[in-house]
């Protein structure tokens, strides 16, 4: 899927520019979105890449048309209290005990919500049809139990799609990643989509 994966890149520059602006316009400053990297790794692969006892924030949804699969974007607790300070200026006394804030956890779930909105819509430029996602929830645990959730209801066929995403400012940079769940139909209708904008190009 070498070319494939090159389309799926430019998803992905399509994505960043787009949420970079989005996430400026909800911060009201200057924070860009960068999603450098991306793998397509079998799920049932995907613990043995991934550091299981890790616990993260997550903003789960599943994707509702054009496509079925499951999307979930996912934030170290490190980086998730970095955000919330990098955005809100949060003072330390307002972290009690290590628990997020109501308001620091909105923030999260926005910014999830933005990134997913972000790689879908232009997911859906690339697939010419219109691919919803569902209303964000936010979950927390251990990473092997975050993605539990969104692997196990597919069969062993099923590949994700793993992308880095960098929230970059000047005086700081917050990694991030999120997973797109993928069926053995939903990767052919991709594969599909991309030969004919390779073909077109020919």
């Amino acid at each position: 899927m070498k070319d494939e994966m090159d389309i799926l890149r430019e998803v992905g520059s399509i994505a960043a520019g787009h949420g970079s602006i989005a996430l400026s316009e909800m911060m009201g400053r200057k924070l860009d979105l960068e999603l450098p990297s991306l793998n397509m790794i079998p799920a049932k692969s995907i613990i043995d890449k991934i550091q299981a006892d890790q616990i993260v924030i997550s903003v789960a949804c599943n994707i509702l048309s054009g496509i079925k699969g499951e999307i979930i974007f996912v934030l170290d607790e490190k980086s998730a209290f970095k955000l919330i300070d990098l955005c809100y200026r949060a003072h330390p006394d307002e972290k009690k005990g290590g628990l997020f804030t109501e308001m620091g956890l909105s923030l999260i779930k926005e910014v999830g919500n933005i990134i997913i909105s972000s790689y879908v819509g232009a997911l859906s430029m690339i697939l010419k049809t219109v691919v919803i996602p569902s209303i964000p929830t936010l979950v927390s645990g251990s990473l092997q139990q975050v993605l539990s959730m969104v692997v196990s209801p597919y069969s062993s066929d099923c590949q994700i799609l793993l992308v880095e995403a960098i929230f970059v400012e000047p005086q700081a940079k917050i990694n991030g990643k999120f997973y797109l769940v993928l069926n053995s139909d939903t990767i052919k209708t991709v594969q599909d989509s991309c030969k004919k904008i390779l073909d077109g190009l020919k």
